[in-house]
């Protein structure tokens, strides 16, 4: 890592360069070098907070460098590490509890990320950051599980009073008077996209996950890549945590069933968006992978290109980096084929996206999709004003699932 440049501003590098559990011993010098420069530690410390890698930071600079770090910096930092670590120990307790009361109605749940992601990825319930349990479901399970967490004290959320929460289907509870909050998945979808949770290899693939006095399944490591992978360019990777978890996982399961991932990520259309997020890890955090699984995203202009302009926020100019406003781009970019890709541009131009009329200056296809998007527009007028709405909904249909 240390011979390759990045254009990452000087806090943000320190950040990407604490951010890990384990270090060569010249990335420790490196990180005492960096702290002896003159460095902005508000701004360090509100990226840390964003990144959601505040445990990380605080564990490598209190014990590379702790004498280095401006007292009220480091108290501040120890505060917030604490705080954390708090909140999850009672999450985890609370989500053993749970998943019992689960069990006990023969409901099948699995958690995924939070506490079980913490232990199964860092090996340290502390080390991760999470405020919230999120719990895999069979969809048709839905009213079960809502009877199980009413009888457990929770309440169901109404979406109108959550605008954060723009992410359907909505199935979150709180529990009263206190900060517990789980949500209810069995898929996991964004603007234009979708991906499955609910599928038969994650049920019988699962794995024990000790939590506490408790044991919970969780996903088996393959399959939680996959799902990491996935939820990170679901957001454009916009917060280095999830590229820590990505790399975690790697440097915590070294022996990964290849072969099962890849063909797996083939047949559910996500194998490139597994390409970059393994890139992203190798690349910003030096996670170990073999030549053998490098081999397969080398030759990937796209990722190689998106693996320098993520997660934006860190990079010296932000405006070269790829947001996650800008996510629905990525996800046309990162189609595992060339009918995958334009089938997804025509649902765009369809719908009138604004990545359809002006998508973003590193989009390698810009020009072909603005072109398509003017030339689909009285197409679609004429659609409209002559077809009847039944061959309508059957042409959307075709075009969104290929039939």
């Amino acid at each position: 890592m240390l011979g390759r440049q990045f254009s990452w501003r000087r806090e943000a590098e320190l950040l990407v360069w604490c951010a890990r559990t384990s270090m060569p011993e010249e990335l420790k010098t490196c990180i005492r070098q960096r702290v002896m420069e003159p460095l902005d530690w508000s701004v360090l410390l509100n990226l840390a907070g964003y990144h959601g890698v505040l445990p990380l930071l605080y564990r490598n600079v209190s014990a590379l460098c702790s004498n280095l770090v401006p007292a009220d910096t480091l108290a501040r930092l120890r505060q917030k590490t604490q705080a954390g670590a708090l909140l999850n120990r009672s999450l985890a307790h609370e989500l053993g509890k749970v998943c019992e009361a689960f069990d006990m109605q023969g409901v099948p749940v699995i958690p995924i990320k939070g506490a079980t992601l913490a232990l199964s990825a860092y090996g340290d319930l502390t080390l991760r950051d999470f405020s919230d349990m999120d719990l895999l479901i069979p969809e048709r399970a839905m009213g079960e599980a809502r009877a199980i967490l009413l009888a457990q004290g929770y309440e169901q959320k109404d979406p109108a009073t959550e605008s954060d929460h723009e992410e359907g289907p909505y199935h979150v509870f709180i529990k009263k008077r206190t900060l517990f909050r789980v949500d209810l998945q069995w898929v996991m979808a964004h603007q234009h996209f979708m991906f499955h949770l609910d599928r038969p290899e994650f049920w019988a693939q699962r794995r024990p996950v000790i939590l506490g006095n408790k044991v919970v399944q969780g996903l088996a490591p393959e399959d939680l890549l996959i799902v990491l992978c996935v939820h990170g360019s679901k957001h454009a990777w916009e917060q280095l945590k999830w590229v820590c978890d990505v790399a975690e996982l790697l440097r915590s399961h070294p022996d990964l069933d290849w072969e099962r991932i890849f063909s797996n990520a083939s047949a559910w259309g996500c194998r490139r968006l597994i390409c970059i997020g393994l890139s992203l890890a190798h690349h910003v955090l030096d996670a170990p992978l073999s030549e053998g699984v490098r081999a397969r995203y080398s030759g990937d202009m796209d990722v190689e290109m998106f693996s320098e302009r993520m997660p934006a926020t860190l990079l010296a100019d932000p405006r070269e980096g790829v947001h996650e406003e800008q996510a629905i781009a990525l996800y046309f970019a990162l189609k595992d084929s060339w009918w995958e890709q334009w089938r997804f541009g025509l649902v765009l131009c369809r719908d009138e996206s604004s990545m359809g009329k002006s998508p973003p200056a590193w989009l390698h296809s810009r020009r072909s999709l603005t072109y398509v998007s003017r030339l689909i527009r009285p197409f679609q007028w004429a659609v409209r004003s002559l077809v009847p709405a039944p061959i309508r909904g059957a042409l959307n249909r075709w075009v969104e699932h290929g039939g």
